[in-house]
């Protein structure tokens, strides 16, 4: 009698189940680490591109106000002063706003730090309508436009075209505008480029 082979089961054994259930599992986690990187990564080119814009913005708005500034006096303690003054923390300055258009009229611009109690500050822009050297500077009634928060550093230079140095405080007697305006900024993602801008109507 002829005994023909036994054939083997065509189904799986349970250590190959084993064996197939954790190279899936595998496979899947690997899939899922790749997707959760790849979030991050957007997620952190996103908020690469908006501080990017957000910066380009603030650097636009200072920059058109900056380059319409006006060579206009005062009056300070009975003396002609030149309604342009700065300081590390910001500067005044008298320019037209808006830039363009039939609506726009002069304005005191003021570009400052806004403590607040919790210890956070933010920079901001604040200007009223100029009304003459004898105007009096009532900034409660100001229009404010937010320029950064959660600011760690700013730090203001001006170059003075005629003597060549950087300096840190331009006092408003000075009977001329500096030549150029360079900001150091800092917030609590990190420091900004230097913000740097000539003012067209420097004397």
């Amino acid at each position: 009698m002829t005994h023909s082979p036994r054939r083997r089961s065509a189904g799986f054994t349970l250590l190959e189940l084993l064996i197939a259930l954790a190279i899936t599992a595998s496979t899947v986690a690997l899939v899922f680490a790749t997707y959760g990187v790849i979030g991050r990564t957007e997620q952190r080119a996103q908020d690469i591109i908006a501080r990017t814009e957000h910066i380009q913005a603030v650097h636009n708005w200072l920059q058109r106000k900056l380059e319409g500034a006006r060579l206009i006096s005062r009056l300070e303690a009975g003396a002609v002063v030149l309604f342009f003054n700065g300081n590390p923390a910001g500067a005044l300055w008298v320019a037209p706003l808006p830039e363009r258009g039939p609506g726009g009229g002069l304005h005191v611009i003021r570009v400052a730090l806004d403590r607040h109690a919790d210890g956070t500050v933010d920079w901001v822009a604040e200007a009223l309508p100029y009304d003459g050297a004898l105007m009096q500077l009532d900034w409660t009634r100001a229009i404010r436009t937010p320029l950064a928060q959660g600011l760690r550093t700013l730090q203001w230079h001006y170059l003075d075209g005629q003597t060549g140095r950087w300096v840190q405080d331009w006092p408003s007697h000075r009977a001329y505008y500096p030549s150029r305006i360079r900001i150091e900024v800092a917030d609590v993602q990190g420091p900004w480029p230097p913000l740097v801008f000539a003012l067209a109507r420097a004397r």
